[in-house]
């Protein structure tokens, strides 16, 4: 070569390069037969392959550094999705049992004026003892002692595994603190919404819901949206006499909450912001009411209306079975909710549930409803450990594939009859109005999240993590509840 410079005389005496000669300066020929073209193509290629296709001529799997990325892409919830648990106040509790006293009046009577000289009459305080059952929470997990050692695509492993299960103890955490009911599973500690309608009325009514769903604070929209008006009604419920409340936060569904933009952007009676920098909106973050400003909080980890898992949830060895429905029967109720409007056909679907998850449901015949009516369908527990039952049904004249839940009932018998009257409507959530304070409600904890070591039984590292503690709430006439909340249908749901 001379110097820097390559030409094709700098290749002679080499083969002809597969029929390719020189020829005043010029590459002319070319490959003369398919035997030429097979051997063309034995070239090492790097392909694109995913699973490696094992011993391959010509395949360059082997050689490749697969570009796993560092980064961890979660599909799931992520801590921020927390809500509710990282906004309660937390306080220490020092036995298994928390009790309070609770000041219910002043006194009863009106008695305060006096003539002159006169004894004023007597009157007494009244006061209630509480108390706060503390339950347990907890997680197993385990790692291979291998998978220890190994330098892992995303950090220790066993490191990896405890932030995992804290995050599952926390969605546990977070779903229990508003649907928790020690009556469906007796190691469960009570939500907001149980120890709210407990408070106002524990008497059950024939459905086997609680009688405090009727109380003053609570209010049924009956399938329609969230509005502005409703949540100052709500505030104004909480502020007066004899509840003397200052609510602060409501905590609801997102597609609500995304309801209640869409209702109040077009009422607003001042310019809404123009464009900044090619963005158009507003997040609306509060409701100022007369009696102070109420705080929006969309969680997604909300219990909501859902159609009910196919293969049920939890481990199938041991969940309860499939319960056995009889043939439903739509006798006349006097309470019940079944209006003209509903006259129809449903069907229904029942599954059993334990501590351990919910079975497969079971699907009713069909059955049609009259203005009056309650629905009455027996069913037979299959065990094992069934302490609930969860009903859902369908839309009016819909499939069985329409149905989602509208309740959940205690397990009393072997055989019992479930009743709906339509006190509950399916594809509709709950919204929860709270005084958000120390002194209305908080988290005692017993023990914060502990991580315990298990004996090493095996060639792997298994530990528990744990937490004790319950929802307390001190004053429950200083909070409400919205049930029934429908959406919008606008948009997607038009």
């Amino acid at each position: 070569m001379a110097g820097d410079m390559v030409s094709w005389d700098d290749y002679a005496g080499l083969a002809n390069l597969g029929g390719l000669d020189m020829e005043g300066g010029a590459l002319v020929g070319g490959v003369t037969s398919q035997a030429e073209v097979d051997d063309l193509q034995k070239a090492l290629m790097a392909g694109a392959d995913i699973n490696n296709p094992g011993a391959s001529a010509g395949e360059g799997f082997p050689l490749r550094v697969e570009s796993l990325d560092k980064t961890l892409f979660s599909t799931t919830y992520s801590a921020k999705d927390i809500m509710f648990w990282r906004a309660l106040y937390k306080d220490t509790a020092y036995n298994t049992i928390e009790e309070f006293n609770r000041l219910e009046s002043y006194g009863s009577g009106d008695a305060a004026s006096i003539a002159e000289g006169e004894l004023p009459e007597e009157d007494d305080s009244t006061y209630s003892r509480q108390y706060t059952r503390i339950k347990f929470l907890g997680t197993t997990r385990r790692v291979t002692h291998v998978m220890s050692t190994i330098r892992a695509a995303h950090g220790d492993a066993v490191a990896r595994e405890t932030v995992n299960g804290t995050l599952w103890l926390l969605r546990q955490i977070e779903r229990m603190l508003f649907q928790g009911n020690e009556d469906h599973i007796s190691i469960n500690f009570d939500g907001i919404e149980s120890l709210m309608v407990k408070a106002f009325d524990p008497t059950l009514a024939d459905d086997g819901q609680y009688e405090g769903y009727t109380h003053d604070n609570v209010i049924d929209m009956r399938g329609e949206p969230l509005t502005e008006d409703h949540i100052t009604d709500m505030a104004e419920i909480i502020q007066a006499e004899p509840n003397y409340g200052s609510a602060s936060d409501l905590w609801l569904q997102t597609g609500p909450l995304k309801d209640l933009s869409k209702i109040l952007y077009p009422k607003e009676r001042y310019d809404l912001p123009g464009p900044k920098d090619g963005v158009a909106g507003i997040s609306i973050k509060a409701i100022r009411t007369p009696f102070g400003d109420i705080g929006l909080n969309g969680n997604k980890l909300m219990p909501q209306s859902t159609i009910p898992t196919a293969d049920g949830v939890g481990k199938s060895g041991k969940r309860p079975g499939a319960p056995t429905l009889g043939t439903p029967a739509s006798p006349a109720h006097a309470s019940s909710q079944f209006a003209t409007a509903d006259v129809g056909a449903y069907y229904y679907k029942v599954t059993a549930g334990s501590r351990y998850g919910q079975s497969v449901p079971a699907t009713s015949a069909q059955v049609t409803i009259a203005a009056g009516d309650e629905v009455t369908i027996s069913v037979t527990d299959n065990g094992p450990g069934t302490s609930y039952y969860e009903v859902s049904r369908s839309d009016k004249d819909g499939a069985a594939s329409t149905c989602r839940t509208i309740f959940r009932v205690a397990k009393t018998a072997t055989v019992q009859t479930i009743r709906d009257l339509n006190r509950f409507l399916p594809n509709c959530t709950k919204a929860y109005m709270l005084t958000q304070t120390p002194e209305v409600l908080k988290w005692k904890q017993l023990a914060p999240f502990t991580k315990l070591n298990l004996a090493v039984v095996d060639s792997s590292i298994r530990w528990m993590q744990l937490l004790y503690g319950a929802l307390q709430l001190m004053k429950p006439r200083q909070t409400g509840m919205f049930i029934n909340v429908g959406r919008l249908q606008t948009g997607a749901y038009a």
